[in-house]
């Protein structure tokens, strides 16, 4: 990140933003009696978390649009957002200087919109003639709080596939072309791919069920086991039923504390520890069976280990699950609280949404689905076999993570109780039960506030 600028020492800062000030008015009235200069394009503030090469993919997406619209240019900045909170994006919002447009994760929106961080945009998106057909439907729902629209879907992410080494099922006298479709099966083969050597020491492992962390491999679990965490409201009702311990939720954190117990939860954090990077992955290696499978993985594996034999499959369904199973995640666009609903904003958002090009653009550079489920990036994987898995995950997923606006709460929470049922052996029900419990009475709190919000803008 840049470094912060610092005022003259000596300055107040008040007096600072003063002599600024007057310094740019002096500015304008030197020019007083000359010809204006000719008027430049909008400039349109955008905050992003990316970083590395895919923010250098996500240019690609923004030159295409500033080369469509010549007269709006994106003045990109970085803003980290860890799926919870984005503190840069809130103390600008506090401060009365968001940026014109933000990404925020879709489980944040309405959260976010509950909290009255973010602008109503279902005025313009009406006049647009965008609705949630044009989307996949749990990206949509996230996007929606009290009937209003607070964000446009931009990518989906599909949730996972399972992909499995093909040669290290040979060496363990499974077929190859066979991946596991039900958790017995699953379980059958984590036994026979995982090698232990002495005193526990963890050589390679079947899988590793919370590869992904507690809070985002519980969501994953569970919805296999055919759980659930929220029923939305109904009508114009704004609180659901919170459903965090159902009994499948249960069964699934259960199955995952079995593994923790089995292998030794801190034999296989050491093992964790020895893979550092990308390039090291454990799957890529050799090292780890099988791996729930996130979209952007499948170019990497090309790119780190090709010559890989992997397959692609769904993750296997328990006894009350759905097969396929999965969830969607994906990041949105939005316009923060305090910054105008201007055209410009909006079209950007639009076009990156839900625009054939846009999302086309969004497809290709970035190699990630988009929200837009009319996209023709979609005709363009149809002859690749392992995207097309991802696909029919995208398209048949009626999960998101959740659609409770204390969704970064809950996330937290759920990381806790998944420490303290695989470190300290406390039981799953009592630990969801607790995060029921709490869960509940943040949500009615929020809930309560957002009501009173809405209610004085009537």
């Amino acid at each position: 990140m840049p470094k912060s600028r610092t005022f003259p020492r000596g300055v107040p800062v008040g007096r600072w933003f003063l002599l600024l000030a007057t310094a740019g008015i002096t500015g304008m009235l030197g020019g007083c009696g000359h010809k204006p200069p000719r008027r430049g394009p909008t400039v349109i503030s955008f905050w992003e978390p990316y970083g590395g090469a895919s923010k250098a993919r996500l240019q690609k997406v923004i030159d295409e649009f500033e080369h469509l619209h010549p007269n709006i240019h994106i003045a990109v900045s970085y803003a980290a957002n860890n799926l919870t909170s984005s503190q840069k994006l809130f103390l600008a919002i506090a401060g009365g200087v968001p940026p014109d447009v933000t990404v925020v994760d879709g489980q944040q929106a309405s959260e976010w919109a509950a909290r009255g961080a973010l602008d109503n945009i279902t005025g313009p998106v009406r006049q647009a003639g965008i609705s949630g057909k044009d989307f996949w439907t749990p990206r949509w729902k996230e996007s929606v709080f009290a009937g209003r629209v607070y964000a446009l879907p931009w990518g989906a992410d599909p949730n996972f596939a399972l992909a499995w080494n093909k040669k290290l099922f040979r060496q363990a006298g499974l077929n190859p072309n066979d991946p596991p479709r039900t958790m017995a099966q699953l379980d059958r083969d984590i036994r026979r791919l995982t090698v232990i050597g002495p005193e526990g020491r963890i050589i390679r492992m079947g899988l590793i069920p919370w590869e992904y962390g507690s809070a985002n491999s519980l969501f994953t679990w569970a919805y296999a086991f055919g759980g659930n965490f929220y029923d939305p409201p109904r009508g114009n009702h704004l609180i659901g039923r919170v459903t965090i311990n159902n009994p499948r939720n249960i069964e699934a954190l259960r199955w995952m504390a079995h593994y923790a117990k089995r292998y030794g939860i801190s034999h296989v954090a050491a093992f964790q520890s020895n893979f550092i990077g990308v390039a090291a992955n454990p799957f890529y290696t050799g090292q780890v069976a099988m791996t729930l499978l996130y979209i952007e993985q499948d170019s990497l594996i090309r790119r780190y280990a090709p010559t890989l034999d992997y397959g692609v499959s769904f993750i296997p369904a328990g006894p009350h699950g759905h097969y396929p199973t999965g969830w969607l995640g994906g990041w949105s666009l939005a316009i923060p609280k305090g910054s105008k609903v201007t055209p410009a904003a909006f079209e950007f958002i639009r076009w990156m949404c839900a625009s054939p090009a846009g999302t086309l653009a969004y497809g290709k550079d970035m190699a990630m689905f988009p929200a837009y489920r009319k996209s023709p990036y979609y005709q363009t994987i149809r002859n690749n076999k392992h995207l097309m898995v991802f696909y029919r995950i995208v398209s048949q997923s009626t999960h998101a993570r959740s659609l409770m606006p204390v969704q970064g709460y809950l996330m937290e929470l759920l990381h806790r109780a998944g420490q303290q049922v695989f470190y300290n052996h406390r039981s799953a029900r009592r630990e969801l039960d607790k995060i029921n419990r709490l869960v509940k009475e943040r949500l009615a709190e929020v809930v309560r506030r957002a009501r009173n919000r809405l209610e004085r803008r009537r």
